[in-house]
């Protein structure tokens, strides 16, 4: 393995604003600039928009980008799918068919949700504790499924826990998840990846805009394994993959190092 690939970049793409058509041409950008990993989140409505703003269908997105991956090694995934939302069965088979689309793996990241404008367009429950448990219950639900699913279809889907709570969800993601993904800033992310080293999970960061500084260094000498930066629609209805361009040379010079 090359000391790059000891140390994944991946980019989230928010799934608003810009045409469908055009994820397509920005995530064939990606691929083409050498990014490891391409995930959308899952929002009914934008997550930084107001309660009528409209979100595309993750899912068909992720199947109309499935192909691009065919006789690839990069990795497409969902980060995150909220299992307050969303129903295991369903999500496991939405995975299973995105991996056949694709190139036989998918990552499907789930959380407790909690997105007041998501919740209010289903039943969801809408206090912490009730989210929990029923996260809880949905999360077991999905790794029996998805097991069952990987070993019938012959796909390779892997469960990530995205989520910073001590008491409940990292609990959950060492009990039946693949991998964990975690926030910034670096020392916060240290906290809490400090829980999970000794654990077999791939662990992995989502910066967000607002984390304005990449600090893989930090993040790497934390266990992290997977950097993802996620990236909101610019003035013009694009996504600007000159950042994600950057990170990947600051990556390899990096581990170039090493």
């Amino acid at each position: 393995m090359s000391n790059q690939r000891l140390l994944k970049i991946g980019v989230q793409l928010q799934t608003h604003e810009v045409a469908p058509p055009m994820y397509l041409e920005v995530v064939q950008g990606a691929l083409d600039i050498g990014v490891d990993s391409v995930f959308l989140w899952d929002h009914l409505v934008p997550f930084t928009g107001k309660q009528d703003d409209v979100a595309w269908d993750t899912w068909s997105l992720l199947g109309s980008v499935a192909p691009l991956f065919r006789d690839r090694e990069n990795q497409l995934g969902v980060l995150v799918s909220p299992l307050s939302i969303r129903e295991p069965a369903v999500l496991a088979r939405s995975a299973a068919t995105i991996a056949h689309l694709g190139n036989g793996s998918f990552i499907l990241g789930v959380g407790a949700g909690g997105f007041e404008h998501d919740d209010r367009l289903t039943d969801a429950p809408r206090d912490l504790s009730s989210r929990m448990r029923l996260f809880d219950r949905r999360l077991q639900a999905l790794c029996s499924e998805v097991g069952r699913l990987n070993a019938h279809l012959g796909t390779d889907i892997s469960i990530w826990v995205g989520g910073s709570g001590e008491r409940v969800t990292i609990p959950l993601a060492v009990k039946y998840a693949d991998g964990w993904n975690g926030f910034g800033p670096a020392s916060e992310f240290a906290l809490k990846a400090g829980k999970l080293t000794q654990h077999d999970l791939e662990l992995s960061v989502l910066l967000t805009p607002k984390n304005l500084k990449n600090d893989l260094v930090q993040y790497f000498e934390a266990g992290a394994r997977h950097v993802i930066r996620s990236l909101r629609p610019n003035q013009d209805l694009n996504f600007d993959l000159q950042i994600i361009s950057a990170m990947i040379s600051e990556r390899d010079q990096m581990m170039g190092s090493l």
